[in-house]
């Protein structure tokens, strides 16, 4: 499992490093092959391990193909996605086309989702925790939310 929020800088030719603590888990469950891609509906990238991502890849193809939502899931999601492998130097790059959409220039956050990664821009997520206290605060908590014990 991922977890946790990283700091993290791109280098000027677009490479991150993976932080020291996530290496050896990667490395175990799919070799460092992993895949880059867009979030459908935030302004991130998702960062999966390669045996992962076709878990997520394998659910959205058997979705109905003549779907709007499938539709434009695909092109998302599947359409950006980009194979990446850690160098010797525990680094993958990031493409251009990526790092134009979410905004990412030097400063990133990675954040740990469990089975996954999310790159943000610094200031973008900063935003956006920002707006998610305000939306939360006029939303009726979830019965499954309220129920959890911390």
């Amino acid at each position: 499992m991922f977890r946790g929020v990283h700091n993290l800088t791109i280098d000027a030719k677009g490479r991150l490093k993976i932080p020291t603590r996530h290496q050896t888990q990667i490395d175990k469950t799919c070799g460092g092959k992993m895949v880059l891609s867009i979030h459908p509906d935030d302004g991130c990238l998702l960062l999966y391990p390669l045996g992962d991502w076709q878990k997520l890849e394998q659910k959205v193809s058997e979705l109905p193909s003549l779907n709007i939502h499938t539709k434009r899931l695909k092109r998302k999601l599947i359409g950006h996605a980009t194979d990446c492998e850690l160098d010797k130097a525990s680094r993958i790059l990031i493409p251009g086309t990526l790092r134009d959409y979410a905004n990412l220039n030097k400063k990133i956050i990675m954040s740990g989702q469990g089975r996954n990664f999310e790159l943000w821009d610094e200031s973008t997520w900063n935003k956006q925790l920002t707006n998610l206290d305000a939306l939360s605060k006029k939303e009726v908590i979830p019965i499954e939310i309220s129920q959890l014990s911390l």
